[in-house]
This record gives C-alpha cells, structure tokens and sequence, in this order.
C-alpha cells in the first residue's frame, strides 16, 4: 500500500532537530571552509539510480560506494552533511556498535558470527584509517588505540574479562594498566583505579572527517542536495519515489541513513525500533603545560571510563580538551542548560585541577540504539528497493562510515547477507511500549546511576 504524506514524527523537542544552521560546537567552528552543497532542488522532478536519505557518515559512504561503481547517486539532508551527529560526535574512531559485548553475541549467535562482528569492526577502524591516508586528509588524528578505565576497583575484573574477549573474538592485543602506572603515563583522574589499552583505533576531528568525505564525494560526481527534507517515500513495482517539497524524486533504490535523527515515519518502518539518547559534549580553552601537569593528564591518549553513564575524554591537538557524557533527558533550552551544568560538575569531580579552566563549548547531539541494542544493515521488511543502516550505540565514525560502504556493497551484489552477519542483519523489533521509551529511561538512568556509583 502506498504510504500518505504526513508531517514527519519525531522523539524528540524541535530544538533536537533545527536544521537551518549548523550547531555551535567547537568542531563547526574549527572545520575550517566546507565543500559546496545545492540548495533544495527547484525542479518538478528529479531521476537518480540512487536515493539516500541523510548525508552524514552513512549516507556519503554508500553514496561513495555507489559512484565508484557507475550509479548515479543523489543525497537529500533535511540540513546540510555534518548538522547532525556525523558533526558533533566525540571524534572516537574506535571498536564498537553493540551494547552487547562479544561474549553476549557469541551466546545468541554463535562464536562464528561473534568473530563476524569483530571482524567488521575492525574493518571499520580500517576503512576510515585508509581513507585519511590516501585523500591526505589533515583530520587531526592522534592516539594509539583507547583506554578503557576502571571507574572504581570493582570494575577491574570486567576489564580483564574485556581483554580475554578481545584477544579470543577479535584477535585484538590489550594491556592492563594499575592505577599507579597510569598516573605514570600522565592519566591521572579522580576514581580511577585501573586501565585497559586496547589497541585499535584513533581520535580524529569528526567534522574535518565528514568534510573530506563530503569533498570526495563530489569529485565522485555525487549529488548533494542540503536543506532538503524528504517527506514523502512510496515504494511501486519497478522503482521509489520520494518527495522533497515539490519536487518528486525516482529511484531504483532508496537508503535511510538518518539514524538518531530518524523520523518515526519516515518510513513507517521504523516507528518504535529506534532510541535516541542525548549525549553532550564540553570542550575547554587551550590548556597551558602547567595547568595539564597540575592535574597529571598529559596523555593525547583517548580514554572512556566503565560508568553504564560512561564519560569519554581525550586532550585534543591544539591543547584543549574534550568530555563527554549523558546529554539530558529532553532537548529544551531549560533541559539541556541543566545538563550541561550536570555535565560540567561531572568534569570538575574527575579532572578537579580545572575547575577554573574556562569551558567556551558545549553542545549536544543524538546517538542512536536499536531495539536489537545491535546495527542494522539491510533491507526493510516488506519493501524490495528501500534499505538502512542505522544504530551505532554511539560509535559511529568508525561503524557508519563501514556500514554504510557495506550496504552499497551489498545492493551492488558484491556481498551477500552472509557476509554481512546476523548481528547486523538482522532488523530490530519493537521496544516494547514504544510510545513510553522516553518516560521509560528515566527510570532506566536512575537505576544505571545508582549503579554506577554503589555498585
């Protein structure tokens, strides 16, 4: 049945979804001059092989993909590529994209598919790597892997148990640091009392990435069309046809690839799969050596730490540095003003040399989780041409970047559905009473917090 224009359903308050300018973040103000984009297309129709949805690391990706194989590819962005959280992540190009660790996959999948998934996500961290070298793309990359840290002694053991996963699954090699040597190699913060270096992935500029994507892109003769919200997909017998004001676009194939900036009915698929989490992010003024030697972190080594509230952090380039953490339960002004000054007395318990060092940025932005707690990577049900790849559990540099050159790959009919896995291939349900998923995690964020502090 053809699906009727409706006003696009979304989660969240508007203020989550204002496209009309880039979020003020450091990395937007640090991104230096962006590739070009078309303003929204001004012609009654529009015909392309290739029509996808979002223009952030999934959507350029598979778009990438596709004109180096002789399609012709068109990218609609409700903003323009890097307004959302391809923009404003952490810059961790690092392991992950499941909630659920390796063991856990193993248990439901099997230890094959387990691999599987490790083996894509070290593909991932590959790919982007790959792609930094050979577009010689300043992105401001440092760090040799992460550092996992023990936010009290109980957690130590779960850091070891990582480590034994990580060499059988993924062949990855990790060190166990104490809580002394890694004051030793200048990581020194309030709590911690233990570190895992697990030794894959880097830190990048995120927006710097997302640019030089965007650029070969366009050299690669993709079309790019910013401020340009699709409201409308229909799916007939020989190809897609989707609406952007009021032009009507036809496809042989569509992809959605707006992951936490998903509509609800766009399509109407994905109603009730997705959760988007709000997730901030400070950044502090370039640090003097002094004040970084008077906390005792001087590593450019990114860290996260074993909190389910988990904070990420690292030292950036030019001397600042960056924190991370739960961004709030709403997106109103008043909601995430009191999650940055949550987040801000996060920052001043573990790091509290600085809690005099100006912090001039702050934003937010949405991570996606799936039902499933596990990307997905496929065809929507009961649609033979219209496709996603969404749900990175907040790694997505790496694993959008992947996933989405992945699908291309495999709409192209150069892999197959095995090759992509069930961990990922397999659509998530549900969540259960999906209307009530917001009210819902804010008991789930008490008895996590509770959690992470007493036990």
């Amino acid at each position: 049945m053809p699906e009727t224009a409706s006003p696009l359903r979304r989660l969240y308050e508007p203020d989550a979804y204002q496209t009309a300018t880039l979020p003020r973040s450091f990395w937007a103000d640090s991104v230096g001059t962006l590739p070009a984009c078309q303003a929204a297309p001004d012609m009654d129709t529009l015909k392309t092989d290739i029509a996808i949805i979002g223009g952030g690391y999934t959507g350029l990706s598979a778009a990438l993909r596709f004109a180096q194989s002789g399609r012709s590819v068109t990218v609609f962005d409700a903003g323009r590529p890097g307004w959302g959280a391809s923009g404003r992540n952490g810059g961790f190009c690092c392991l992950g994209g499941s909630i659920h660790s390796l063991s856990a996959l193993a248990k439901r999948f099997g230890d094959d598919a387990s691999r599987q998934f490790a083996s894509h996500q070290r593909a991932a961290i590959d790919l982007v790597d790959q792609r930094i070298s050979n577009w010689q793309a300043n992105v401001d990359r440092h760090s040799n892997g992460e550092m996992v840290l023990a936010h009290k002694a109980g957690r130590i053991r779960e850091l070891h148990e990582e480590a034994r996963e990580l060499s059988h699954f993924a062949g990855i090699e990790s060190t166990f640091h104490t809580a002394g040597s890694l004051r030793e190699m200048g990581m020194n913060a309030t709590g911690i009392a233990g570190g895992l270096h697990v030794k894959a992935g880097f830190g990048l500029h995120p927006f710097k990435y997302l640019a030089a994507l965007h650029k070969a892109c366009l050299a690669a003769g993709v079309q790019i069309f910013e401020q340009s919200e699709i409201n409308h997909i229909d799916e007939g017998p020989t190809n897609v046809t989707l609406r952007c004001g009021d032009c009507r676009i036809t496809a042989d194939h569509a992809i959605i690839a707006t992951n936490g900036y998903s509509a609800e009915n766009m399509p109407q698929w994905l109603a009730g799969r997705l959760l988007p989490v709000i997730s901030g992010i400070l950044v502090t003024r370039p640090m003097t050596d002094s004040e970084w030697r008077e906390q005792g972190w001087t590593s450019d080594m990114m860290a996260y730490d074993t909190r389910v509230l988990l904070h990420y952090f690292r030292r950036l380039p030019d001397g600042r540095f960056m924190f991370g953490g739960r961004g709030g339960l709403n997106a109103t002004p008043d909601g995430q003003k009191k999650a940055r000054e949550t987040l801000i007395r996060e920052f001043h318990t573990m790091f509290p040399a600085w809690r005099n060092i100006d912090i001039p940025h702050h934003w937010n932005g949405l991570a996606c989780l799936s039902q499933s707690y596990r990307p997905f990577v496929g065809k929507i049900a009961n649609h033979q041409r219209v496709w996603a790849s969404l749900a990175y559990h907040g790694n997505g540099v790496a694993m959008a970047s992947y996933c989405g050159d992945l699908l291309a790959r495999h709409i192209t009919g150069n892999t197959t559905a095995n090759d992509i896995g069930p961990v990922m291939g397999i659509a998530p349900q549900k969540f259960p009473l999906a209307g009530l998923r917001r009210q819902y995690r804010w008991m789930a964020y008490a008895a996590y917090g509770f959690r992470d502090r007493f036990l």
